[in-house]
C-alpha cells in the first residue's frame, strides 16, 4: 500500500508541472507571448513574412481533425504575439459532403457560434465564424474536388496591428 501510494504521490509531483505548463493547439492562448508558450522549446521559427513570424510547434498535439485527416499545423506571430493557428490538409479520399457536414457539426460547437458565412468560390467551399466573446474569427476552405483543405484561426486584436500587409501575405486571406 505504500508503495503504491509512493508511486501515485511520484506520478503527481513529476506529472503536474508538465500539465501546468503544457501548450493546447486546440484551444491556444491567442495574444500570448512566444517566450510564455516555449518553456518547453516545442516552437521552431521557419519563416518571417510581411511583419509575421511562423513557427512549427514539434510537442504533443492531438486535434480532432486527426481521427479524418494528416494536418499540417504551424502558427503564425505578430511581435512576439499569438496570431493565428494555420492547418493545411493536404488532398483525402471521401466526399466532400461528410467534410462539409462535419465541419458545419463540430465548429459551432467549439467555437460556441454558427457560422455567419459561408460561400462557394469556384471549387473551393468556404466557411467563416466569429466568436465576439474572444474577438477571435476561424476561416475554412475545402476543395470540392480534392477536399484539399486550409483553416486559420486568428486573433482580430493583433491583426488590427498589421499595417498595409499584402493578402498573400497574411494567413488570415488563406489565400495561399
Amino acid at each position: 500500500m505504500l508503495k503504491k501510494m509512493c508511486f501515485i504521490m511520484g506520478f503527481f509531483i513529476m506529472g503536474f508541472p508538465l500539465l501546468a505548463y503544457s501548450f493546447d493547439c486546440n484551444n491556444p492562448d491567442f495574444g500570448a507571448r512566444i517566450e510564455d508558450l516555449n518553456k518547453d522549446g516545442y516552437f521552431v521559427w521557419y519563416m518571417e513574412k510581411g511583419g509575421i513570424s511562423y513557427y512549427n510547434y514539434t510537442g504533443p498535439c492531438r486535434m480532432k481533425m486527426h481521427n479524418h485527416a494528416d494536418p499540417m499545423v504551424s502558427f503564425a506571430f505578430i511581435q512576439g504575439q499569438l496570431y493565428a493557428r494555420i492547418v493545411n490538409i493536404p488532398e483525402q479520399e471521401g466526399q466532400v459532403e461528410d467534410i462539409r457536414d462535419r465541419l458545419e457539426k463540430n465548429v459551432p460547437k467549439q467555437l460556441g457560434t454558427q457560422p455567419y458565412s459561408m460561400k462557394q468560390d469556384g471549387d473551393w467551399w468556404i466557411y467563416q465564424w466569429y466568436n465576439e466573446k474572444d474577438n477571435l474569427t476561424y476561416k475554412v476552405k475545402v476543395q470540392s474536388k480534392t477536399n484539399e483543405g486550409k483553416s486559420v484561426c486568428y486573433y482580430e486584436s493583433l491583426r488590427a496591428k498589421l499595417k498595409n500587409i499584402n493578402e498573400a501575405d497574411d494567413p488570415a486571406s488563406l489565400a495561399n
